[in-house]
């Protein structure tokens, strides 16, 4: 387990990671063989986005380097160097580069041009722009012909354009927003004012649920800690349900109840509201911990959203419950579960459905509490996905992508020992076998920092080509709309 901190004016967020980082491609999975799948056709388009035209120079030093400078690779090189340097590069350097992308799936844009800093001896400042034209709206959901749901954990807790889980350097794909104001993030879909990749907007909240809807996605689950959803924070996502939901075949809200927050010292000390994060529940006192956990996370998450925009799974409000190993002992969880629930139906009038962490699962008597179970990180499953089949339900999770060495090791370059999963093929191979499950949730919908994110993102660059920013979204919108064969 490792852990980096980011710190900004609003929040303090520790990020806990599992295992290796970075950027190399995935391992054959082991275990039995899914059944053969014959080559096919890339079925996502590029369009409705547009390329702008390819860098053709003139070549000259520039004060930031912008990364995403250049389409093709060779033009890309060619790119970095001139800004590095203000020289054309060596016909032996391009080729150097554009046969180590090529070759080894681990080498990114940022490692190419942190290399040729180094070489260049040059302390070089970094810029990310967009590639694309603009960054159009979508359109609506696909015609769906499968009885599988999807939903995904969508990252609210960030500070942009601020440094909270926001820096440029801090990811390695970047949503519009993130460092400027941008007319896509605007609270409505056809004008208004610029905004930021920001919860207090609306538009960011409008951007998330619109693509999610196009996807085909039936649920977004907002990565709740609870200092992000306090006092009133959660109107603007409201705003935007009302706003996305007009045209019918709404895009509904779930809970992720990241439970990292409780005893974290960072939270502690700004009012009494806030004071209260410093002390862990502690679950030996099963009617304790469950109200504070309830009065905190659980009342007001759903108190600020209209009951209509709620998921429900098997009629009933859906909630993830995750580990992150603040509450102990996990042995007597399952009380605390089930004391939860009844809260949860005194106020409401409805029972949950909570699907728990397979580590609180340590409680011998959380099987007769919980109404499913998860396994967050699923890259060491052969199936690369975690099947639940608790109370006859089958649900699965999947973690499909990832690449986070920009935020766990800022500065360094991605090497053939690091993870990383940049391209589609997980989430091609999770969307196939999984198309008997009555549920998929995919995590996660955009988070930045960790490269888990499916959603829009304006620089995903794989194999030497951009993708489109709707690229994992089209393949979620075939796969929904084709049933099992939407990815043959």
């Amino acid at each position: 387990m490792r852990a980096s901190l980011v710190k900004g004016p609003l929040f303090v967020l520790v990020v806990v990671s599992l295992g290796a980082t970075g950027c190399i491609r995935m391992p054959a999975a082991t275990g039995p063989a899914p059944a053969p799948v014959a080559k096919k056709e890339d079925h996502t388009v590029v369009e409705p986005f547009e390329l702008k035209a390819e860098w053709a120079g003139p070549c000259a030093r520039a004060e930031t380097v912008d990364v995403d400078l250049g389409n093709a690779p060779a033009a890309f090189v060619r790119a970095a160097q001139c800004q590095i340097t203000g020289q054309e590069p060596a016909p032996e350097l391009v080729e150097k580069w554009t046969s180590r992308m090529r070759d080894e799936y681990f080498v990114r844009r940022v490692d190419v041009v942190r290399a040729l800093c180094t070489a260049a001896k040059r302390d070089c400042k970094l810029a990310w722009s967009d590639p694309w034209v603009a960054e159009p709206d979508l359109g609506g959901p696909p015609q769906r012909h499968t009885k599988r749901d999807i939903g995904a954990v969508l990252m609210f807790f960030f500070d942009c354009p601020r440094d909270t889980n926001c820096q440029m350097g801090w990811a390695n794909t970047h949503a519009p927003g993130m460092n400027e104001k941008v007319p896509s993030l605007s609270a409505k879909p056809d004008g208004g004012a610029p905004g930021y990749y920001h919860p207090n907007n609306t538009g960011f909240w409008r951007r998330e649920l619109s693509d999610a809807r196009y996807a085909g996605l039936s649920f977004l689950m907002p990565n709740a800690y609870g200092p992000d959803i306090e006092k009133g924070r959660l109107k603007p996502l409201n705003d935007a349900l009302n706003e996305v939901n007009k045209e019918g075949d709404p895009i509904r809200i779930a809970l992720f109840d990241d439970t990292w927050t409780w005893g974290q010292p960072e939270f502690g000390g700004v009012d009494e509201y806030r004071d209260l994060w410093k002390h862990r529940p502690d679950l030996t006192d099963p009617d304790a911990a469950a109200q504070k956990i309830f009065d905190n996370k659980w009342k007001p998450f759903f108190s600020q959203l209209d009951k209509k925009y709620w998921y429900r799974f098997a009629g009933k409000p859906f909630i993830y419950f995750y580990n992150a190993g603040t509450l102990e002992p996990r042995t007597k969880a399952a009380p605390v579960i089930a004391k939860l629930k009844q809260l949860f139906k005194n106020e409401f009038g409805e029972e949950p459905f909570v699907d728990v962490d397979i580590a609180f699962f340590d409680d011998p008597a959380m099987p007769d509490v919980a109404d499913s179970r998860f396994k967050w990180m699923t890259f060491d499953i052969p199936q690369r996905r975690y099947r639940a089949q608790l109370g006859g339900h089958v649900i699965d999770h999947a973690m499909v992508r990832w690449d986070a060495i920009n935020r766990d090791r800022p500065g360094a370059l991605a090497t053939k020992y690091d993870r990383c999963v940049k391209g589609g093929q997980i989430l091609e191979r999770v969307l196939r076998d999984s198309h008997d499950a009555e549920l998929l949730v995919l995590a996660t919908w955009n988070d930045l920092g960790e490269g888990t994110g499916v959603g829009r993102n304006y620089d995903y660059y794989v194999d030497g080509r951009w993708l489109p920013p709707h690229y994992f979204m089209q393949l979620i919108r075939n796969s929904q709309s084709g049933g099992k064969d939407g990815l043959k």
